[in-house]
């Protein structure tokens, strides 16, 4: 540190808070964690703003960073391969911490404790190891004000532009209203964990619990940037951002298929009860009354005429019984499959229907089910 020069307020006050914090300016150690969130809401509504901007500072030595609301580093977008070097010297890349009161004063750091924008340059550094590069940071804030993040711009001291600074407040302005903007507008495609192949379901369950990348590669046995790569797919077709999202969806998805199979299996009872219990009764009173009917004198006319009219009412009601457990489960529907099934509903709707159907292989009954009903109600 120099402090034979001016200093500004918001960098001495800094500094304070690192001396009280009991940092020594010839002692220099970056804090790293290994385990964060690559593919949270906050990388995900960041990513094509990082982009832009990186795109605007190619050739200009300026390495882009991204950190979660601790300081700790999720992205990184450098170019040039001097300030790459740099960096990776200083140990400013994914995974370490540059919090105020682990390694001193920093934009970073600085920006997270005094919530507003901040820029360090040169000798401002807390730490020796620093001040031969300059930063600025600016938070980015959610609609409640909270700090979620920081986008951070650093290069070499001698490279150092003001003009860096804008770059930083535009780029975590953008961030921070894609976040509020995507909360609001944002919703869960429907029936999309379909579109989930299986591995990538098993990402997600294992996601869900709440284990990292690398638990979840250790327990697949596959790469973790395989993993990563899987769980990214997964959050943007399910329409979620955090693991937390993710957990919640997947209890909805399990709650859904608890309720359906009470259904199924209420539906199978009823539909069991009918065919093994009303339908035979009705079918043995049919019988008896038809014996009866045949019994009758000749001369008895009129009963024999109304015990013939209580069997027809009988046959009827014996139809209508039938009638109802197929539209429970339609019988062409588990004998034949959904094609079949589907061609006689078409045969059957009031409305002309040009029917298209390409199934392959027979489907799982729930799944049969509920497309034969889904197509059912539209032509009804």
């Amino acid at each position: 540190m120099a402090l034979n020069v001016p200093v500004r307020e918001d960098i001495l006050t800094s500094w304070q808070r690192c001396v009280v914090a009991g940092l020594r300016p010839d002692h220099f150690e970056v804090p790293y964690q290994p385990d964060f969130d690559h593919d949270g809401p906050l990388r995900w509504a960041a990513a094509p703003i990082l982009d832009q901007v990186a795109d605007e500072l190619e050739g200009t030595g300026v390495g882009l960073l991204l950190t979660d609301a601790r300081g700790q580093i999720v992205d990184r977008r450098v170019a040039d391969a001097g300030i790459l070097t740099r960096l990776d010297h200083i140990e400013l890349a994914p995974g370490f911490l540059y919090g105020e009161t682990l390694i001193g004063t920093n934009a970073i750091g600085t920006a997270i404790a005094q919530q507003a924008p901040s820029v360090v340059t040169g000798t401002e550094h807390f730490a020796d190891a620093l001040t031969s590069m300059a930063c600025a940071a600016t938070p980015i804030t959610d609609g409640a004000g909270e700090i979620i993040g920081v986008v951070d711009l650093t290069c070499a001291a001698e490279d150092f532009n003001p003009l860096l600074l804008p770059f930083a407040n535009r780029a975590a302005r953008d961030i921070g209203h894609r976040l509020r903007e995507d909360g609001t507008a944002r919703r869960l495609p429907a029936r999309s964990w379909l579109s989930l192949t299986d591995t990538e379901r098993a990402v997600a369950h294992l996601a869900a619990q709440g284990l990292s990348s690398r638990v979840v590669a250790d327990h697949l046995r596959l790469p973790q940037p395989t993993v990563r790569s899987h769980l990214r797919r997964v959050f943007r077709k399910l329409g979620v951002r955090s693991q937390v999202e993710l957990a919640r969806v997947i209890e909805q998805g399990a709650a859904r298929a608890r309720t359906i199979a009470a259904v199924d299996d209420t539906r199978q009872r009823i539909e069991r009860d009918l065919h093994d219990g009303l339908q035979q009764r009705l079918v043995t009173l049919g019988l008896q009354v038809r014996a009866a009917e045949a019994s009758v004198p000749a001369a008895a006319t009129e009963l024999k005429w109304e015990l013939a009219q209580v069997a027809e009412g009988l046959t009827d009601v014996l139809h209508d019984v039938r009638e109802i457990s197929r539209g429970i489960h339609p019988a062409i529907l588990s004998e034949r499959g959904l094609g079949p099934a589907l061609k006689g509903l078409a045969r059957r709707a009031p409305v002309p229907v040009d029917l298209t159907v390409r199934v392959p292989r027979r489907l799982p009954d729930r799944v049969e089910l509920g497309a034969y009903y889904i197509v059912s109600e539209a032509l009804a």
